[in-house]
């Protein structure tokens, strides 16, 4: 598993996740007894002994796993440590044009073989073949079968002349320019023309600021073979790749093709040319305040920077875990927050994540509602020095303990049943960025045995080092509207002075003083029972007639799903009521059961895994759950509370209305949006039941309807 870590350039902001899901270690901190050997905090991460990790000669990496989920397929990787950082003016954009060469003649397959090849053995572009450019890396993907003599062989061989064996025949160059061309085109829409606008802010002083992969379109039209060419000879070196392959083979056959396929490329002549990779600090707060006529929204954000750590010590590893609480913790308070009548956001987030190789972020956005983005900012401005001011209570830290361990021990019961895609993007990741890989039964031992320990003190100690007054970047998006203007930079730094100057207050946390179901309802009884056995299910059938039907399976080690329909469904709404009824499962979801919140609810099930969800469609209702076996029982609780104790108030109603109202905001200038909505008025003869939800529906929306 590793740190959670992901980077994410599109649309509005750089997002991302310090962030766990829920479930399992309850109590107060007890004084831990001394770790064994294995986990003092000053020893090195391991690598997992599942994996078999070595360097070729030339000094190719490469990381092999055996694997029988999926049974009978493989999956292979080729990493290149390179991307559009690397670019020279000149060149922007061929670091992604190479990628799109890669399948246009190699050394041993012509222009037009290599995609035969792959259709033959039933992979398909998308799930099975593909590859990725980023910043400041290449990514090249083969899913395989493995049950046919020759297969991986020649999967080999495809990434070994991915690696070394491009041809970039002057012919295929010119017809794959209008494909590149055209995947440029294809993102200039809102989200693309936005971050144009903020990266070269949050990225200031960098080569980040001016290197999308994507590129220029002026360099993508002209950029002769011999450009290209220079980018593949002097960056696609052995020393800055690795091989992966996981899956249904035996690692020695496995270890044996690599050596065999990547052992006869030439070793790199002459050091490794670098680029600087650096985002310089700056001591004043960087504002993009930007506005697009189809934004769908209005939005900020508050961006911290930091240096990314390479700590690959069991301390370095815990300190991650720390992290993770602070992001689970604030984003808990968020949610409450949002919650509130005239809540300054309409929803907000918080967490962690590194963008390019030496920059790591700590951001908080929000969604506002139309007009209120300098409200907003001072609102996340003031919940940040509240967290720096006076960190977690002991009641918060507990809770997200449950869910962090919670997450790790669900992770670790079910290491039996991980797929092999999953393994082979985490070994990339760890030749790319440094992720570590001990495996996660190494990481539920560091886990269950320093999460338990950590203090409100040194949580709070961390969070006050995130939120910083200098490398500061506040990001901000607006519909670009005559009638609502934008704040300018000025009032955008007044609102972050007055918020920073401005007392503010311990957070107040209530306890949920209450059992789930407070009352139980008259058990049921099973009035007969009979087995299917062409499907392996039992079918019991309960005294309230209600048809149950039992399934065992080996999918996955601690999971229970459950599902339960009716017919139905909306069209029984009468047209006038339709869009009102459609609505009565979203008002569970933003309401909560029982006279609890989504967030009170949050609160009492930590240290659990269980949910159910209500949904309706056009001809069923019904609702979905899943849990842990440990954990059934509450979430039937939950499916029954749902069922009979939804929160139907006009309090909620208001709140529902709110968001949608915000979501709807600016929908009719979405090209996207509204060429779909007229294809399904013209497939559906203009019914109603086709019609989109628009922001003149929100006011009519009735709570009777939806009872």
């Amino acid at each position: 598993m590793g740190r959670v870590r992901s980077v994410v350039v599109a649309g509005l902001f750089v997002v991302a996740a310090w962030v766990a899901m829920p479930r399992a270690w309850a109590g107060s901190p007890q004084a831990p007894a001394a770790p064994p050997p294995e986990l003092a905090l000053d020893r090195p991460l391991p690598v997992d002994p599942a994996v078999r990790a070595g360097r070729l000669a030339n000094g190719i990496r490469y990381f092999i796993r055996e694997n029988q989920r999926p049974e009978k397929r493989v999956s292979m990787r080729l990493a290149v440590n390179t991307g559009s950082i690397q670019e020279d003016p000149d060149q922007r954009g061929l670091a992604h044009f190479i990628e799109h060469m890669a399948f246009n003649g190699t050394q041993n397959f012509k222009p037009g073989e290599l995609v035969s090849f792959l259709e033959t053995i039933g992979a398909r572009f998308g799930p099975h073949v593909n590859a990725s450019t980023s910043f400041d890396e290449t990514i090249y993907m083969l899913d395989i079968p493995t049950d046919r003599p020759g297969y991986v062989d020649k999967g080999m061989l495809v990434l070994h002349d991915f690696a070394a064996g491009l041809s970039l025949l002057p012919a295929e160059i010119e017809k794959e320019r209008g494909v590149v061309l055209e995947e440029w085109r294809g993102r200039l829409g809102a989200g693309s023309r936005l971050t144009d606008k903020q990266l070269p802010v949050l990225m200031q002083g960098s080569r980040y600021a001016d290197r999308l992969p994507i590129g220029l379109p002026e360099v993508l039209k002209t950029a002769p073979r011999e450009q290209l060419v220079a980018y593949y000879q002097k960056w696609y070196r052995p020393d800055q790749m690795a091989v992966v392959v996981v899956g249904d083979l035996p690692v020695a056959e496995a270890e044996k093709l690599v050596q065999q396929r990547f052992g006869v490329i030439a070793a790199a002549k002459g050091a490794l040319s670098s680029v600087d990779q650096t985002v310089p600090a700056h001591k004043d707060t960087l504002i993009s305040m930007s506005t697009d006529p189809e934004a769908q929204g209005w939005s900020v954000s508050m961006a911290f920077k930091g240096t990314v750590e390479h700590d690959l010590t069991v301390g370095g590893y815990r300190k991650s875990l720390v992290k993770q609480l602070v992001s689970q913790m604030l984003n808990l308070r968020l949610r409450e927050i949002a919650r509130r009548p005239n809540a300054p956001f309409l929803g907000a987030q918080a967490g962690g994540s590194s963008l390019g190789r030496t920059l790591e972020l700590f951001e908080i956005e929000a969604a506002v509602p139309e007009g209120q983005i300098t409200e907003g900012l001072g609102a996340l401005m003031t919940e940040a020095r509240r967290m720096q001011q006076y960190g977690f209570s002991n009641e918060e830290l507990n809770r997200a303990k449950a869910a962090l361990i919670a997450f790790y021990e669900r992770a670790y019961k079910e290491r039996a049943t991980a797929e092999s895609p999953g393994y082979a993007n985490e070994y990339v990741r760890h030749f790319l960025e440094q992720e570590p890989i001990p495996g996660i039964e190494f990481e539920y031992k560091v886990a269950s045995t320093y999460v338990p320990s950590v203090t409100a003190e040194e949580v709070s100690a961390l969070a006050k080092s995130l939120i910083t007054d200098e490398n500061r970047v506040v990001l901000a998006v607006a519909p670009d509207k005559k009638d609502t203007p934008p704040p300018s930079e000025s009032t955008l730094r007044s609102a972050i002075a007055r918020a920073g100057s401005a007392p503010v207050e311990r957070w107040s946390d209530p306890t949920m003083g209450r059992a789930l179901v407070e009352k139980a309802p008259p058990a049921g009884k099973i009035a007969s029972s009979r087995t299917v056995p062409e499907v392996g299910a039992t079918v019991l059938t309960l005294s309230n007639g209600v048809e149950v039907w039992l399934k065992p399976t080996d999918f996955k080690n601690d999971q229970i799903l459950f599902s339960a329909y009716a017919p139905g469904g909306v069209s029984l709404a009468a047209p006038a009521d339709f869009k009102s009824a459609s609505l009565a499962t979203a008002m569970v979801g933003v309401g909560g059961m029982a006279g609890l919140s989504p967030v009170d609810l949050s609160k009492m099930l930590a240290g659990k895994i269980a949910q159910a969800s209500p949904s309706i469609g056009e001809y069923t209702q019904g609702i979905n759950g899943s849990s842990t076996p440990k954990d059934l029982e509450t979430a039937l609780q939950l499916n029954y509370l749902a069922q009979t104790q939804p929160n139907m108030t006009p309090e909620v109603l208001d709140l529902l209305k709110r968001r949608l109202a915000g979501s709807l905001q600016n929908r009719d200038q979405n090209p996207r949006a509204v060429f779909g909505e007229k294809v399904e008025q013209v497939n559906s003869s203009n019914h109603y039941s086709a019609a989109a939800l628009t922001a003149a529906d929100v006011p009519t929306l009735n709570l009777e309807v939806m009872k």
